[in-house]
């Protein structure tokens, strides 16, 4: 939980605060110093600025202030709050951005935070195929990987042509997706996913590396490559 509290935004120090208090209940900020092996002022601090974020409240009794988490729901609000604000921005931006006259149909991504966005659009594909498929997406988005399989899984049923190394993967376990198998000698890393007139070639053995083609030529020539091949599986 500490780590997934991390990820929301929570510090290291609210992280443990907010946690404690969840095991706690309601206390005072000098027992849950106690409690947590930390410096009274700055459990105080912690205190405060979780106040501030609206994820814990108090009450006081006898002049004492006693903590206790708001509605674990309260966690949302902060992650609402800047999709509302990224969605205007992205509504705002699409208004006054030059189009790239040069390679407008080939974009590059690296990294984590690349795979993620290519994934938001791949996990929305009605009609799916995907060829060399690993399982090692799970090791890279390991607290979302799962609900991007099933999001595609909600748009139709995947087709999966995978290696035969990805039957140790979590990517097994899903039912809504049809999987065929290459030989073991044809094995390699580079996924390809073709869906909607676009393909994208993903690399994550190592650090991630993306590349989206958005062409219907291509898109279509790999349709049918990959038809033949699953046909023939």
């Amino acid at each position: 939980m500490l780590e997934k509290l991390q990820r929301l935004g929570l510090s290291e120090k609210e992280s443990h605060i907010y946690l404690a208090l969840v095991k706690l209940g309601e206390t005072t900020a000098n027992n849950l110093a106690k409690q947590t092996s930390s410096n009274r002022t700055v459990t105080y601090n912690v205190l405060q600025q979780l106040v501030e974020k609206g994820l814990v409240s108090y009450v006081k009794k006898q002049g004492k202030r006693f903590y206790l988490i708001s509605k674990p729901e309260a966690l949302k609000v902060s992650i609402k709050e800047k999709a509302e604000l990224a969605d205007e921005l992205v509504s705002e931006i699409n208004k006054i951005r030059p189009l790239s006259s040069s390679f407008k149909n080939v974009e590059i991504y690296e990294g984590l935070e690349g795979m993620k966005v290519v994934f938001d659009e791949i996990r929305k594909a009605k009609d799916l195929r995907v060829l060399n498929a690993t399982g090692l997406i799970f090791e890279h988005l390991k607290w979302s990987a799962g609900h991007i399989v099933k999001d595609m899984e909600k748009h139709g049923i995947p087709r999966v042509i995978a290696n035969l190394s990805m039957k140790k993967t979590h990517l097994v376990k899903f039912k809504g997706t049809i999987f065929k198998y290459l030989p073991k000698h044809a094995e390699n890393y580079a996924t390809t996913f073709i869906f909607e007139n676009k393909v994208v070639i993903q690399v994550l053995k190592d650090k991630p590396f993306l590349i989206k083609i958005e062409n219907k030529e291509i898109f279509e020539g790999y349709k049918k490559d990959f038809d033949v091949l699953w046909n023939k599986l």
